[in-house]
This record gives C-alpha cells, sequence and structure tokens, in this order.
C-alpha cells in the first residue's frame, strides 16, 4: 500500500504542475480531472487487481506525455482510450461508475430498441415510415431517463468515480 501511495502523491503532483500549460477549457476537454479521480480509486484497488496495478503504468506513461495533448490529435485520442478502458474496468469489476456511465449505456440501447420498434410497428405492422423517428426518439428518451435514473442512484450509494 506504501508504494501505491508514493505512486499517486507523485502523480498528483507531477499532474499539478502541468496545470499552467494548459487553459481551463484544455484541462476540462482533456478529462484530468476524471484522470486524477481515477488515479485515486487505481491506488486504493490496486492491492487486490492486477489490471489496475497495469493501469498505474498507463497513467504514469500519459503524464509524461502530456505536453504532447494540444498538438497531437493521436495523443489526445489515445488518452481518451485509455481513460474510457480504465471506466469500463471500474464499472465491470469494482462496480465504480464514471459520470454520465449509465446514461449513455441505456440512451444507446433505447435508440436501438426505438428504430426497431419504429420499424416493426410502422413499417411491418402499419405500413407506415412515421414510426421510424417517432420510435427512435421515444428509445433514446426512454432509455436516458433510465440512464439518468440509474446514475443518480450510482451517486446516492458512493459508486461514481
Amino acid at each position: 500500500m506504501y508504494k501505491d501511495d508514493q505512486w499517486y502523491r507523485k502523480l498528483v503532483r507531477d499532474v499539478e504542475e502541468h496545470r499552467s500549460d494548459f487553459t481551463a477549457k484544455q484541462w476540462q476537454k482533456y478529462r484530468m480531472e476524471f484522470m486524477l479521480r481515477l488515479a485515486l480509486r487505481i491506488k486504493d484497488a490496486s492491492d487486490a487487481c492486477e489490471t489496475c496495478r497495469d493501469f498505474q503504468h498507463t497513467l504514469t506513461r500519459l503524464e509524461e506525455e502530456f505536453l504532447e495533448l494540444p498538438g497531437s490529435k493521436a495523443q489526445r485520442s489515445y488518452q481518451d482510450q485509455q481513460l474510457r478502458l480504465m471506466g469500463e474496468h471500474f464499472a465491470k469489476t469494482h462496480h465504480l461508475t464514471p459520470p454520465r456511465y449509465y446514461l449513455r449505456l441505456y440512451a444507446y440501447y433505447g435508440l436501438i430498441a426505438g428504430m426497431l420498434a419504429g420499424i416493426i410497428l410502422g413499417l411491418m405492422a402499419l405500413g407506415n415510415g412515421i414510426y421510424l423517428p417517432a420510435g427512435t426518439v421515444a428509445g433514446l428518451l426512454l432509455g436516458g431517463l433510465y440512464g439518468n435514473a440509474e446514475d443518480t442512484r450510482a451517486n446516492r450509494e458512493r459508486r461514481t468515480i
């Protein structure tokens, strides 16, 4: 645990040193606060989880390449991909979710279900194509509402990263 604590302190110190290199908009766009919250969760879970221990190296590498973020689209894409992968790991393995995780997930599922309902109801049963966009919008809204409720429940249970 002591080694993980040292890693976390060093990472936070190094990330905070780079804060002046970025504008507030860039800091938010590159999801630096989320990365620091992930680092804290990784520090806490790394004793029991091998994958979380591997994420320590990934976060250290991301921190070392901070100065490349504004000029390199590939680096921004890589960072976003790695943060998403870490968030999915925490959601599946440790039952901790990133912000708006369920909203995005269920909105996507609702979109697909609404499209299918629109196709089945509109085109096959009634022969009218207007139900396809209506079903899509209804599915997206219902999925988003359910996902928002799940995110609220996760926040209330303190399961958000």
